[in-house]
């Protein structure tokens, strides 16, 4: 059966039989029953093809019959069972003759054979047997009851048919028959109609496999109860088993009684219920509200990049003396800045409120993301400090471990450089401390300019300076501790 990748994705476990189809339990209670009862009214011919494994046609129809026991139960039933497994009037019909001529064993033990199934037939809710007529679809509600022989005659299964008889009279005893289906769907309670819904399995609608109560989910997708639409079914051997202490707790074994709010199917698609989708809704809403947040980022950055264009051309007819082109600008820059004033008031308190949606919606995540960037600032800081080392001997770890952990890579760079040439230059004698902040500010001009183009750089130029100012500051005391220690 193929498995599609958001299947893979959500770590859904398919547990594949040889054939590689999916497999379910379904179980029954037993019944004992007279063996000429159950086949009056059936000819020698029908009995004969019904069990041909069986050597003498009289073995059936004689009043003592102690070589065999008679074994009916209902195995299955349309609708939805307790694990939410729903068998549809359509799939159970085709199935209906599925278990003819298969083993009973004991507990699903292959090697210990105690009879087989002779008969498999629907039968109406008043257990009337149904019988189509050409082109005439099933009812909406039946059940399949199927009827086997136990090997009494044999001595070493004799005592164990015995127990199994004694506990199906008491209402002890369960069979469990294996489904076999190659593909499923889903099926979706609508609470509004309390209709079932189905809808075709596909790369669109795999997502909502992780939702289906046998695979691990809930049990439900948004306000729908969601189960899962068995399609192609076979029902291969079937086992005596004992009655489950929890048959719900019991993923792979499912009562064959019918526990569903719905037995009307229609076909559907995923589009058609309430906010439905070939998406999750947290991640829908999440992919909206990051493009409303990215576009009004993306225009105050805009109008930031214009101001700061303008200041720089007013900075340069300054210096060239053009006091008309300075006071041209310098209205445009005032006029812009109000504009922008106005729309930042707006697109602030818009940003502020998506930001907040954004949040609650990525805060697992986030969370993720957080412990894994601290993780990768102390890596980054540990290696930063080894290269510093190589050049000058640190004597305070902690504390350079701390100023480096923040730092840009290019500011790291440049403090790198500053204390190597500071190393080289160890014979000569010391500059004075002013002298040694110019020089750091010399080192990282370059990286002032390049932290301009920074989506978060905030225009003032005193911030600008102030930057710059503890860049420098930063590569004294790195500096300053080597040499100390030199």
């Amino acid at each position: 059966m193929r498995v599609y990748q958001s299947e893979k994705d959500a770590g859904v476990d398919f547990q594949l039989n040889e054939a590689g189809s999916l497999s379910a339990f379904v179980t029954a209670k037993v019944q004992i029953r007279d063996i000429k009862e159950y086949f009056d009214g059936m000819s020698v011919a029908d009995l004969m093809e019904a069990t041909q494994t069986v050597q003498s046609v009289e073995e059936l129809l004689g009043q003592e019959q102690p070589d065999l026991a008679l074994v009916v139960a209902i195995l299955v039933s349309t609708g939805w069972n307790k694990n939410d497994d729903i068998f549809t009037p359509d799939e159970v019909w085709k199935a209906k003759s599925s278990p003819m001529n298969k083993p009973m064993n004991d507990n699903h033990d292959e090697e210990k054979i105690l009879g087989h199934i002779v008969q498999s037939r629907a039968l109406d809710k008043s257990g009337n047997e149904i019988v189509l007529a050409d082109n005439e679809s099933p009812p909406d509600e039946f059940d399949i009851e199927v009827a086997g022989v136990l090997y009494r005659a044999f001595p070493k299964l004799r005592e164990r048919i015995d127990e199994i008889i004694a506990k199906a009279k008491s209402g002890e005893m369960f069979v469990s028959m294996e489904a076999w289906f190659p593909d499923f769907g889903y099926g979706l309670i609508d609470p509004a109609t309390g209709e079932t819904k189905l809808i075709e399995r596909t790369e669109e609608t795999a997502f909502l496999t992780k939702h289906l109560r046998i695979y691990g989910g809930c049990g439900e997708y948004q306000d729908f109860k969601i189960g899962r639409h068995l399609k192609d079914i076979i029902f291969g051997a079937q086992g005596f088993v004992d009655e489950p202490a929890n048959p719900d707790s019991v993923i792979k074994k499912v009562a064959a009684k019918k526990n569903a709010a719905s037995s009307v199917f229609v076909t559907a698609e995923l589009s058609e219920l309430p906010e439905g989708g070939v998406e999750d809704v947290d991640e829908k809403e999440m992919k909206e509200l990051q493009t409303k947040l990215d576009e009004a980022q993306a225009s105050l950055e805009g109008k930031e990049k214009e101001v700061t264009d303008l200041q720089k051309a007013a900075e340069d007819f300054k210096a060239k003396d053009y006091e008309g082109q300075i006071a041209t600008l310098t209205a445009k820059v005032e006029e812009l800045n109000a504009g922008i004033a106005k729309t930042s008031e707006k697109t602030e308190v818009d940003k502020v409120e998506l930001q907040k949606q954004l949040t609650e919606v990525t805060e697992r995540a986030e969370k993720s993301d957080a412990e894994l960037d601290e993780i990768r600032k102390t890596e980054t800081a540990r290696e930063r400090f080894a290269k510093l080392s190589e050049v000058k001997k640190i004597t305070d770890e902690k504390a350079t471990l701390a100023d480096l952990r923040g730092m840009s890579e290019e500011t790291f760079v440049a403090v790198l450089n500053y204390a190597g040439q500071s190393k080289s230059e160890g014979t000569e004698k010391t500059a004075p401390e002013d002298n040694g902040t110019e020089q750091a500010e010399a080192v990282l001009g370059n990286v002032d300019e390049k932290e301009k183009d920074d989506a978060d750089f905030n225009a003032n130029e005193t911030v600008v300076e102030s930057n710059v100012k503890r860049y420098a500051s930063l590569a004294g005391v790195l500096t300053g501790r080597a040499e100390k220690k030199d």
